[in-house]
């Protein structure tokens, strides 16, 4: 973990231009660590998304807040394309599962599983309960 200063150091920026580029990527959704007195602590992670985001502003040259957006854009859009591609194989799991239970009722001995009906009394009409019999005389 970096403190700011040496996270700073590491991008060859100042702790204060570190500081509105952390804000703007906080703006756009990324959270920090924290440490005591509430200072913000960096890992290998945060100073990678920092180094794209300065890269990305300076590439396309739009401000920092608009790069720190396009970041956590991409970002949530990747996040989102992950968790549907663990839904997908959960899916493709749970059909697998499905045909191979299909199967073995498929091989049971018994010719028909007779189709279950409910029982006829709770086809029945209720009768009111309380308050509302007694007002409906």
């Amino acid at each position: 973990m970096y403190t700011a200063k040496e996270a700073a150091a590491a991008l060859d920026i100042s702790p204060s231009t570190l500081s509105k580029y952390v804000m703007a990527l906080e703006g756009a959704g990324f959270r920090f660590e924290t440490g005591k007195r509430n200072a913000r602590l960096f890992d290998e992670k945060e100073i990678a998304t920092l180094r794209n985001m300065i890269e990305t502003a300076a590439a396309e040259n739009i401000p920092p807040g608009q790069a720190a957006n396009a970041i956590g854009q991409s970002a949530y859009l990747s996040l989102i394309d992950s968790r549907l591609c663990a839904i997908e194989q959960r899916q493709d799991e749970l059909m697998r599962m499905y045909e191979d239970l299909s199967a073995k009722i498929a091989c049971l001995p018994v010719p028909r599983i007779p189709d279950y009906s409910p029982p006829s009394f709770l086809f029945l009409p209720r009768r009111k309960a309380g308050f509302l019999r007694f007002m409906s005389k």
